[in-house]
């Protein structure tokens, strides 16, 4: 089993340099090196800086050493592929470019490059999946109109793979509500629906029942008969169990809806929660339902909160000081 020395004699065959992406040279380094919200980041380069492979994430020394193994294998700069690639395109080589890009919040140039190693390979190859999915980034992060990302949606569908097509319908929901654009998403979410419908995993289940209620909610107009399938699906007894407060507060406050008794359960989760991460987790979650409601002291307290409870988590802090400059 790979261990921590094994690592760190590893790292000998690289000038290793650990820097703080949010200060300093950290922060200029990372804007160059497109360092994004994810972390930690992982970037090899040649001597010149240029970018040879990167890689994201927290992992055990068993999984790194052959992530970086992998990586020092073939020292071909991304330019350098790029251009070997463009004279000679192979199926191999689209998808390490693609899964590149996708990387670096690229996500249009990602999904071409998908469309590009499915054309090339010799073998029929599906990535409609990945196409979509930097579509939805894209779109996600305001790169595109929401209307470009319907057609990777549409193709998801007409693949006929069932589970990538309720991942599909779950993806393009949550991106509708950040976009306002529910209702055009009919059509993807009675596909979704109908391909999760068998599955009978946990997962699956609670998949199923979310796009149920979606549709209920955006289709049908129907918010009491969308507050019916979430809870159904919580199980008859959720209202005693402390676990189910958070999906069910959660769920009520991304679609903005039922947010007096959300804020309720929540509340009394945090009343019952022992001291720590679980605690501050709820606490997180009252502040944005109280911030949603208009109650902007209440959400700023249940903010400082979460962050006494769990102060090594940086999002607490951020979204403290959210609150706070929103206050001014």
């Amino acid at each position: 089993m790979a261990s921590e020395i094994q690592v760190k004699q590893a790292l000998t065959s690289v000038i290793y340099i650990a820097l703080n992406a949010g200060e300093g040279e950290g922060k200029a380094v990372s804007e160059r090196y497109h360092v994004g919200p994810y972390f930690p980041v992982f970037i090899l380069t040649d001597s010149t800086g240029n970018v040879i492979n990167r890689w994201t994430g927290y992992t055990g020394a068993a999984r790194f050493l052959s992530t970086f193994r992998k990586a020092m294998s073939n020292l071909t700069t991304i330019d350098s592929r790029i251009a070997a690639f463009e004279r000679s395109p192979n199926h191999t080589e689209a998808i390490f470019l693609a899964k590149y890009h996708s990387d670096i919040a690229e996500f249009i140039t990602a999904a071409d490059y998908y469309r590009r190693a499915q054309k090339s390979s010799e073998h029929p190859v599906d990535y409609s999946y990945q196409i979509f999915e930097n579509y939805a980034n894209a779109a996600w992060n305001d790169k595109i109109p929401f209307d470009e990302a319907l057609p990777a949606a549409d193709a998801v569908i007409t693949r006929k793979n069932a589970k990538d097509i309720s991942k599909m319908a779950q993806i393009l929901s949550k991106l509708a509500r950040r976009r306002e654009a529910t209702d055009r998403i009919g059509p993807c979410l009675k596909a979704g629906i109908s391909a999760s419908d068998a599955r009978r995993d946990d997962k699956g289940l609670k998949l199923n029942a979310d796009l149920k209620g979606d549709y209920a909610l955006y289709v049908e107009h129907d918010t009491l008969g969308a507050l019916a399938i979430k809870k159904a699906a919580l199980g008859e007894n959720w209202t005693t169990d402390l676990n189910t407060y958070y999906p069910f507060g959660s769920w009520c406050y991304e679609r903005r809806i039922n947010l007096v008794e959300a804020q309720r359960y929540v509340q009394h989760a945090c009343e019952r929660a022992s001291d720590g991460p679980f605690k501050a987790r709820h606490l997180s979650l009252l502040a944005n339902i109280c911030e949603a409601r208009g109650l902007i002291a209440d959400a700023m307290r249940h903010a400082e909160q979460a962050v006494q409870q769990h102060p090594e988590n940086e999002s607490y802090t951020k979204q403290l000081e959210r609150l706070r400059g929103a206050s001014r």
